[in-house]
């Protein structure tokens, strides 16, 4: 009897002579053996070659065709090693070398992942949730991230780069939250109340829903100018709820000095959580420095005042506010925030 190729398989008759030329095993078997055996063998996940030789190509036609080598280890079931190719869904983990990339377009960058795009504005990471039709988390070609809730909702929260050494937060009451601490940036422009007699927000901060827990703490802190005309008087009150929400603190009225067109005042806002919930207990204090009595040089402290707590539902927004009036409408009478900060504090 003669014997067999390693790889393929193929009938090797004897070489002295002493058999005939088989047609059908010598011939027509062989040649079968090397029809089936060039390229890559069709097959399925559940019929791969139960004997293969190391080397053998194979690619699956019921997986998209994944394509497979056989590395000759034994047994055959585990011999099989992934070829990545753009048929099929790669099914197996890729490690490349320390050194080596993973490279998109021609970059010249020596990144483990380096891209090379066209615009600014081009997505190169994105991260969804099977059901997600909006990216929970996107990187874009200049480093912009931007955060949302998935789902349908695009994101609501972003981080760019605005200049040398400035990044910045976007989003509805964009804010920094580190720790227990959340900043919010100073507003871009003074607010001023004059000619009225009416109850008018100074300076504020939104304290978002949900976001006090017991022993959380609040601050506006403002400072800003004053003129009058006359003797009018100035009020603050400190408010959780806007303008028409739950008085926390009210000052006395101030009498200032007549005429006063150089009027200076600092005032500071605190609230505490005592308590969550749709009957949350809040606590106030407040105090404020001003020179409206004598001279322009002469100041004054107003404060610290503090009161009971107060109920208001922690699940809703709620907004801050250091609130002036006036006790005479005038065009000369001004108060004006010249700026502040706001903020969880602790």
């Amino acid at each position: 009897m003669g014997t067999t190729t390693s790889r393929v398989g193929l009938y090797k008759p004897l070489d002295d002579g002493s058999e005939l030329v088989n047609v059908a095993q010598d011939l027509n078997g062989n040649t079968n053996l090397l029809d089936a055996a060039v390229g890559y063998q069709v097959c399925t996940s559940s019929t791969r070659p139960s004997s293969p030789y190391s080397g053998k190509p194979i690619m699956e036609s019921d997986t998209s065709y994944r394509t497979y080598f056989s590395n000759g280890t034994s047994p055959a079931s585990a011999s099989w090693v992934e070829i990545p190719n753009s048929s099929a869904t790669y099914n197996s983990t890729l490690t490349l070398g320390a050194t080596k990339q993973i490279r998109f377009g021609a970059s010249g960058s020596v990144a483990n992942i380096a891209t090379l795009t066209s615009a600014t504005t081009d997505d190169i990471l994105s991260t969804r949730i099977t059901g997600d039709t909006a990216s929970r988390f996107l990187l874009e070609a200049d480093g912009a991230l931007w955060w949302g809730p998935g789902g349908a909702t695009t994101a609501d929260t972003t981080l760019t780069r605005t200049g040398v050494g400035r990044l910045t937060i976007g989003g509805t009451s964009a804010a920094l939250t580190i720790g227990t601490g959340t900043l919010r940036p100073i507003p871009s422009s003074s607010t001023t109340i004059a000619n009225t007699t009416s109850q008018s927000v100074l300076a504020g901060y939104t304290i978002p829903a949900s976001d006090a827990v017991a022993g959380a703490v609040y601050r506006v802190k403002a400072w800003g100018t004053l003129g009058v005309t006359g003797t009018p008087t100035m009020t603050f009150v400190c408010k959780l709820g806007g303008t028409v929400g739950t008085t926390m603190v009210t000052f006395p009225a101030v009498t200032v000095r007549s005429g006063a067109t150089d009027g200076m005042w600092e005032a500071e806002f605190y609230l505490a959580c005592a308590s969550t919930g749709g009957s949350g207990t809040w606590s106030p204090m407040a105090k404020y420095t001003h020179n409206w009595l004598t001279s322009a040089t002469t100041y004054t402290l107003v404060g610290p005042i503090t009161a009971a707590p107060i109920t208001r539902d922690t699940t809703i927004s709620n907004d801050m506010v250091l609130c002036a009036t006036w006790s005479a409408a005038s065009a000369s009478n001004t108060i004006t925030c010249r700026g502040m900060t706001a903020g969880r504090v602790a």
